[in-house]
């Protein structure tokens, strides 16, 4: 099964999210508003059977509620779309301390640098076009959430996108 640690969001503010969508840019896929999340570790496949131990290690992790801030729209080469996130002392420490407890388990985790982000969408091609009109959209928009909780997530790869299920909550202390 294909699982992440993300953060969910309410749905007032997913709705808030989706007015920043262009549905005229044909070639934009975007994210259905109830899959809105912030990615914490991508932990990838793993075998239905490592889903106990990894449930265990997570919630050995301590943590306070925090807030963050949503701010300024960005694009990865790759082309996705993204929702940027205010730096987040509460958020890079508790990143940092899921990670080291996932690779505790012998679990090989991406190398690349952490850049927390909500995912709007994804373009095979990212035109001037495309860029112009989602970044006028997004100019000004700013939210706060709360943090008082993360998920255990596991995806499910479909034609039209990936389906995420919770499979576990986990609470502050």
């Amino acid at each position: 099964m294909r699982l992440f640690l993300a953060i969910d969001l309410p749905e007032d503010l997913q709705d808030r999210i989706t007015e920043l969508y262009c549905p005229e840019l044909e070639q934009v896929r975007w994210t259905a508003s109830h899959q809105l999340h912030i990615t914490l570790v991508f932990i990838g496949d793993q075998p239905h059977q490592h889903l106990e131990e990894i449930i265990e290690t997570v919630s050995e992790i301590s943590f306070e509620p925090f807030e963050l801030r949503l701010q300024k729209i960005g694009y990865f080469k790759s082309g996705i779309i993204w929702l940027g996130i205010e730096e987040s002392e509460p958020l890079k420490r508790l990143q940092k301390s899921l990670s080291h407890k996932i690779r505790g388990l012998g679990i090989e985790l991406e190398q690349r640098k952490y850049t927390p982000h909500i995912t709007l969408g994804r373009c095979k091609r990212l035109t001037s076009h495309v860029v112009s009109e989602v970044s006028h959209k997004g100019l000004g928009f700013t939210a706060n959430i709360e943090v008082n909780a993360f998920q255990l997530k596991s995806s499910i790869l479909k034609a039209d996108g990936a389906e995420y299920q919770t499979e576990v909550e986990f609470l502050p202390d």
